[in-house]
């Protein structure tokens, strides 16, 4: 059976921004496929794999991919996958970059012919978040006179740069090592609202302690429970953005009974504090 071969009529109705956020709540089993556009997949939960003709990658909340033109990737092995795909015309980024593509990590990403999979810190990908989500809203608005189309697109350079930045930063041996560690990462997502123990995931990871410690700070550049917090600070992050519960009820959520210990790990983590962040997130969207 031949490929499927996504057009970018299909998708783009404005050809002067060809520029589309979808999200997928959640994502379905896709047979490969290939695109005209180019496609950033952020991964905000679930797990599963990705495939293309030349491996199988497990992907997570904190994923991010990116698929050139022409290059053919699948999805199956799903287990309530939630991403948002953002894809823009093959030409789009060519009309004024300006020194976007003297980043080394730009030429790394999106010059690439094939798939580029990235598995981003807790903290970075609560930097990207928010982008993403801000070039949803402003994409649901692309009308002449509404300020949208530029804020669109100046949303998707600032991703463009701060994923390049974030690979130039990080080691592709990192990214690697991070693949060895998704049956933890996994059982880290499926309790975000408690504290984990160190025996807890050494016997998840099927490593001695030290080797467990040694990997993860390889792959993430923190302990296991580091990373742990950091993934339920990611996860407070989300809830305070999604509004509607006290701070407390926040940190309740994301397993820390203890208001002052969350306000502490929450300013550790994002260099600002829970009602600070709320009130920089808030102001984003009045």
């Amino acid at each position: 059976m031949e490929p499927t071969i996504l057009q970018e009529s299909t998708y783009f109705h404005d050809p002067s921004l060809p520029l589309k956020v979808m999200k997928r709540d959640p994502e379905i089993t896709y047979r490969l496929h290939g695109h005209e556009f180019h496609e950033l997949v952020v991964v905000i939960g679930g797990r599963g794999t990705t495939y293309t003709a030349d491996g199988e990658f497990a992907i997570g909340e904190g994923s991010v991919l990116y698929v050139p033109p022409g290059c053919q990737h699948g999805y199956k092995e799903l287990d309530h996958l939630v991403l948002y795909n953002i894809i823009w015309g093959e030409n789009l980024v060519k009309k004024q970059t300006l020194d976007l593509e003297q980043l080394p990590g730009f030429s790394s990403i999106f010059k690439a012919k094939n798939l580029v999979l990235m598995h981003l810190a807790p903290a970075q990908f609560a930097d990207l978040v928010p982008l993403v989500l801000l070039l949803e809203k402003e994409g649901d608005d692309f009308s002449y006179g509404s300020g949208s189309r530029i804020l669109s697109w100046a949303y998707l350079l600032q991703i463009l740069v701060l994923l390049s930045r974030i690979f130039d930063q990080t080691p592709s041996a990192a990214n690697r090592t991070a693949r060895q560690l998704w049956d933890v990462f996994a059982y880290m997502d499926e309790h975000l609202d408690t504290p984990l123990s160190t025996e807890e995931l050494t016997a998840v990871a099927a490593m001695s302690s030290s080797t467990l410690n040694r990997t993860f700070k390889h792959a993430t550049g923190l302990s296991p429970i580091e990373f742990h917090i950091h993934k339920r600070i990611g996860r407070a992050c989300t809830l305070i953005q999604e509004r509607g519960l006290s701070m407390a009820e926040v940190g309740e959520a994301c397993g820390f009974s203890d208001p002052n210990y969350f306000s502490r790990q929450f300013r550790k983590v994002m260099g600002m504090s829970p009602k600070q962040y709320q009130r920089i997130f808030t102001s984003r969207f009045t």
